[in-house]
């Protein structure tokens, strides 16, 4: 092989990894660009500390010179941020937090109703970070207050959704209780009504059944929306479905039945 031969041969093998590094860059910054800002607090500890700190400050109870601190801590993400922790980081967060409000407190000399304890989880229709700092006493109130009149419980509503899909895909079937949680529609495995199309986020919607028998569905924040009737619904909103609406999650359409 020729001098000219080498140098041709080694500048196009410098063109072609140059232009691979490129195509990468360029990919990376595509992703980067396209992809949603999440707008969740990061999920470290030096994020995390300032608003459980003023969570505790706002609910401080004040007898005469003794300063009771709330030491039930709970932190609820959105599920997609919840679902990306991880067991592992989960149980990190709680045991540095659980040490690091438990120091908060006793720097500070506020008493406590019990021990600290710290707890993280989520909720389908949040969009944020939500933080709370209760007392034993007032997560015991809820219970308190239902049990007085057994004849004041409300009657448990019941029905079962279908989503008869387009296009020749399969039904889908779940129960919807007004005592249980939330039927949750998505991409995800987690939900009761798995739509496995790229156009169905993780966790798309929901279906709830309140206590005098209506049926709501809730948009979840999805990427490409919930649809009923043809009518959007804003990210977090909800409406009352029946029998016969045309519904839509993404690009999949489909027919809802409700049968008590």
């Amino acid at each position: 092989m020729s001098q000219r031969e080498k140098t041709t041969s080694a500048a196009s093998r410098i063109e072609f990894f140059v232009r691979r590094l490129f195509e990468r860059i360029g990919g990376a910054l595509d992703f980067a660009l396209r992809r949603p800002l999440n707008p969740q607090p990061r999920t470290d500890l030096t994020a995390l500390i300032p608003p459980i700190e003023r969570a505790i400050e706002e609910h401080l109870r004040r007898e005469g010179s003794r300063i009771t601190a709330p030491n039930l801590i709970e932190l609820r993400y959105d599920y997609e941020t919840y679902s990306q922790m991880g067991q592992p980081r989960l149980e990190f967060l709680q045991r540095e937090l659980r040490t690091t409000v438990h120091e908060y407190i006793h720097n500070r000399r506020y008493v406590t109703l019990g021990e600290v304890e710290v707890k993280v989880g989520f909720d389908v229709f949040t969009r944020k970070l939500t933080i709370t700092a209760a007392f034993p006493d007032q997560a015991l109130e809820p219970a308190a207050e239902s049990q007085p009149a057994a004849e004041a419980k409300p009657v448990v509503q019941r029905c079962e959704v279908t989503l008869r899909l387009s296009q020749g895909r399969s039904e889908l079937r779940a129960p919807v209780m007004s005592d249980a949680d939330r039927v949750g529609v998505g991409r995800s495995r987690d939900n009761k009504l798995v739509i496995d199309d790229p156009t169905v986020s993780n966790v798309h919607a929901a279906f709830t059944l309140t206590a005098n028998g209506a049926l709501w569905l809730a948009d979840l924040g999805s990427r490409n929306g919930t649809f009923v009737n043809s009518v959007r619904l804003g990210p977090g909103d909800k409406s009352i479905v029946r029998a016969g609406d045309r519904l839509r999650f993404g690009d999949v359409e489909a027919t809802l039945e409700v049968r008590a």
